[in-house]
């Protein structure tokens, strides 16, 4: 994988005014599915990821783990690859960002992570808490994504996102990619190159370009305004084809 020193919403932002994601070129394709988990008191409590890598990645990405040459991949074979894994995704904020209007969620792993060899291709399952708890004021926007687009997160159908135990009145939907604004584009391109951290209101208007899932709920309850950001490093780490 490539490195760069840009946070992921610079990084969105240089690829947003330096080409269109039609004419972008992923390398790694990963078949999604979300769980947005509610704790008892009506908050989010965890966004649960399953992850289906392609066949190619994923062949590329078990060669030399098959250690005692049985032609499967135990847990424990492919433990160093999790935790390999999940330090890069720590780093890049898990492709995973979240908030209402200008205001972002962080995230710290779960407690649980784990990788399995299925069907030719590698899974990975993990989640990620956010580090306070948050109940929905209006809609909660949940974008998951390849601020660069090396990475397609493929998640196309709603049937791939499910609540649990959400409150009742709460639902989840998908909003479309947006086409960038021409105004958005000549206020990126006029950031200081200094600028490693997009001011909030254009932070939250990207969060939702390449597409998002909405979770709306009806009861009344005041947003939240303390928030944290996590800082961005290195994606999976390891090369593609």
């Amino acid at each position: 994988m490539r490195f760069h020193a840009l946070s992921s919403g610079l990084a969105l932002a240089a690829l947003l005014v330096t080409t269109s994601w039609a004419r972008a070129h992923p390398h790694i394709f990963v078949d999604a599915e979300v769980a947005v988990t509610f704790d008892n008191a009506g908050n989010v409590a965890a966004i649960e990821h399953h992850w289906s890598f392609d066949r190619a990645f994923s062949a590329w990405q078990i060669q030399g783990l098959d250690t005692n040459g049985d032609g499967a991949f135990s847990s424990d074979e492919l433990s160093s690859l999790t935790r390999a894994s999940m330090q890069d995704l720590t780093q890049h904020e898990f492709y995973t960002f979240a908030g209402e209007g200008a205001h972002d969620l962080s995230f710290a792993p779960g407690p649980d992570s784990r990788m399995s060899y299925t069907g030719g291709r590698v899974v990975l399952n993990f989640s990620v808490n956010p580090t306070r708890p948050y109940r929905i004021g209006n809609e909660l926007e949940i974008a998951i994504y390849d601020p660069e687009y090396y990475i397609a997160l493929g998640l196309d159908d709603i049937a791939a996102v499910t609540l649990i135990n959400a409150p009742t009145g709460c639902s989840a939907s998908l909003r479309p990619p947006k086409e960038l604004p021409s105004e958005l584009v000549d206020q990126l391109n006029a950031l200081p190159a200094q600028v490693t951290k997009l001011p909030p209101e254009l932070a939250a208007v990207l969060r939702g370009m390449q597409g998002a899932i909405v979770v709306r709920c009806d009861e009344n309850a005041p947003p939240n305004t303390d928030f944290d950001r996590v800082p961005v490093g290195l994606p999976f780490g390891r090369p593609a084809h």
